[in-house]
């Protein structure tokens, strides 16, 4: 489908609008973000240098709050500040020289004069409650000491529009230090109150035309950007679409022979198969002739045979037992790995009482007990290859326990999420190494000598098997000693 939709997309005389529109898009998109960003540097350069500036003027302040004033001639410039009530606030020299303190606001003011004829620069000192009128705020200024007031204790940088053109305000919060409370002693100011506020006003202008030069530089790279991506893209659709063109007859004729490949592999795997079973029933029919006539050899002629020869016997009759149960398992195998499976809804509650009535002389002969829990029914799946996995989960841990302990063997549900269906088997037998959790459930495995216990070691591998064919997962944990736990999940589904 998807071919087909490509293949009639390239065969329009259109085909190369819709992937230079989207280019265009992308390019309009990338050069809108860019020319926010590098506004957005405007306004980091006027925050970095508005806090630069009051960084200066508190510094200084400070400096002078921990000098206890600053002592100047008085001049013109330089009066005696009547809002300072302090009883050495004017001094004379033993020359007669008058000297007058300038404490941190008066500083600040002087420092706000010189910054606004030299530089443009307004640097205002403000409060809620100003002793000197001068240092009323404005609305905005008000607006911001309320915040402050409140408890925000960041700067603030806006962008206005005023007059002259567009202003950067900038104020930042004064709060009262150990060197404050000699001048302020009357106002029952505690370290750590918010005493006012540094306002800091400067044009926009300077600062977004340093910037000019990058946004004529980013909308320029854009434009050959998208003309370069563009060619480029024109040409490679140009190419794509004589190349589709050109390689539909090659692909339809790869279709043809992979078609013709799949049949002839079909047809070999089925030829595969049917040799397996012929050449499994021919390898049984002589091992069943060995173990009729050693039979026979045991019953009527046991007699004339010693000890030696009866434990040949009994080891031929053996070995071709286990090679018949071999085949046998080898052949369950290939039927679990070719065998096209049934799909149905099973209830597992159902499969694991046959389980049980198949395993009740295993269950009676060694003292066991097998609890199974409620279970779900499986939406889509084989019923006798779940009977299987069951039967052969089951039979295992009956079998692999230590000497003189009863089986337990325990079947329920597990955390499910509703897609996934867990049915957990735990038994209290021997366990195993979980370093060998890569061996179990290969073919042929074997943890254990044939003197201990008996089996193919095709057991495990044929589980594995059933659960892959159902889309599923067969886990298992364990410890020497102290059981096994096989966790068997399944889609719920359909």
């Amino acid at each position: 489908m998807i071919d087909n939709t490509l293949q009639k997309y390239l065969a329009r005389r259109s085909f190369r609008f819709l992937p230079l529109l989207l280019l265009a898009l992308i390019t309009a998109a990338s050069a809108a973000l860019n020319y926010l960003n590098i506004q957005g540097h405007a306004f980091h350069m006027a925050r970095h240098c508005a806090e630069g500036i009051t960084r200066l003027v508190v510094d200084a302040r400070t400096w002078n709050a921990e000098h206890g004033g600053v002592y100047v001639p008085v001049s013109e410039k330089n009066q005696p500040n009547p809002y300072l009530q302090r009883p050495n606030r004017d001094l004379v020299t033993s020359e007669g020289l008058q000297l007058t303190m300038i404490n941190p606001a008066y500083m600040t003011r002087q420092i706000g004069e010189i910054t606004r004829r030299q530089a443009g620069l307004v640097t205002h000192l403000t409060s809620s409650t100003p002793l000197n009128p001068l240092n009323a705020p404005d609305p905005w200024e008000r607006e911001v000491l309320e915040r402050f007031a409140a408890g925000d204790r960041q700067a603030r940088l806006e962008l206005q529009r005023e007059e002259g053109g567009e202003m950067f305000r900038y104020m930042a919060p004064l709060w009262v230090e150990e060197s404050c409370l000699s001048c302020h002693t009357k106002e029952n100011y505690r370290v750590g109150d918010l005493r006012g506020g540094i306002s800091i006003s400067f044009a926009a202008a300077p600062h977004y035309e340093l910037l000019f030069s990058q946004k004529k530089l980013m909308f320029w790279g854009h434009l050959l950007g998208f003309l370069a991506m563009g060619t480029l893209l024109t040409l490679l659709l140009n190419r794509l679409r004589r190349q589709w063109l050109a390689m539909e007859t090659l692909l339809a004729e790869q279709e043809n022979t992979i078609a013709q490949r799949t049949q002839n592999l079909e047809r070999s795997n089925e030829e595969l198969r049917d040799f397996a079973y012929i050449a499994s029933h021919d390898l049984q029919e002589p091992l069943r002739t060995i173990v009729a006539f050693g039979d026979r050899l045991m019953l009527k002629h046991a007699d004339q045979l010693d000890e030696k020869a009866r434990d040949y016997l009994e080891r031929m009759q053996s070995a071709a037992i286990r090679m018949r149960q071999l085949i046998e398992d080898l052949l369950a195998y290939s039927r679990f790995t070719s065998k096209e499976q049934k799909s149905e809804r099973v209830d597992l509650n159902l499969v694991l009482q046959e389980v049980r009535d198949d395993l009740a002389h295993s269950l009676k002969e060694r003292g066991g007990r097998l609890e199974i829990g409620a279970l779900a029914t499986v939406n889509k799946a084989d019923r006798s290859q779940l009977h299987r996995l069951f039967l052969n989960l089951i039979g295992n841990a009956l079998k692999f326990q230590a000497e003189g302990v009863q089986p337990l063997v325990r079947v329920g549900m597990g955390a499910t999420d509703g897609r996934w269906l867990a049915i957990v088997i735990e038994d209290n037998g021997i366990g195993f190494d979980e370093k060998y959790l890569d061996r179990i459930f290969r073919p042929f495995q074997r943890l254990h000598g044939r003197g201990q216990y008996q089996g193919t070691g095709m057991g495990l591998a044929i589980c594995k098997k059933i659960v892959e064919n159902h889309q599923g997962e067969l886990k298992a944990s364990s410890q020497p000693g102290s059981g096994t736990v096989f966790t068997v999940i399944l889609p719920l589904s359909p």
